[in-house]
């Protein structure tokens, strides 16, 4: 009677465990597709945003560690929104624009409490002078939204995040 006991016993916790890995297998799985979706839509967001450089010369992209991404460019006093999910457009909009991120003027000093969240980068092509300019920034669009910005790129990325909702999906 105690061997059966024990038999028992072994079995369950056996059983236990067994339950437990497959538990944390299916758990992996999931998380792993995942960070397949993200590295798939960051892939296909930078081909995107390359093409829209190479076309208008000009883009700028908020790409979270996710899977989704606004890219954006101007042309004609325009501003041109593409939003991706999951590695494809789910929507493209444009509006009037007075103004235009330059980020030309962009100081590193402007921000030096970099925040590792959501990442930003924008690019901008000088024909007259046959150069490019890139800006690469960790922030946190949430804090961007609520606190203003002595650097005026910064200052015209935040209205422009709000004005046209770029955080937003």
């Amino acid at each position: 009677m105690e061997t059966m006991e024990k038999t028992f016993r072994l079995k369950s916790i056996i059983l236990g465990y067994i339950i437990i890995v497959l538990l944390l297998s299916l758990v992996s799985c999931g998380t792993n597709k995942f960070w397949r979706q993200v590295a798939q839509n960051r892939t296909y967001a930078n081909r995107i945003y390359d093409k829209y450089l190479k076309a208008y010369g000009n883009v700028s992209m908020i790409d979270p560690e996710g899977n989704f991404s606004v890219i954006w460019y101007y042309k004609n006093k325009r501003i041109y929104i593409t939003r991706i999910l999951k590695s494809e457009i789910v929507s493209t909009e444009d509006y009037r624009c007075d103004t235009i991120l330059n980020i030309k003027e962009y100081q590193k000093e402007c921000y030096p409490e970099v925040i590792d969240a959501e990442g930003f980068k924008s690019s901008y092509y000088d024909e007259n002078i046959d150069s490019l300019y890139i800006i690469y920034i960790g922030l946190d669009v949430t804090n961007l939204k609520l606190k203003g910005s002595s650097c005026p790129v910064l200052k015209e990325l935040r209205e422009h995040i709000i004005r046209y909702k770029l955080w937003d999906f």
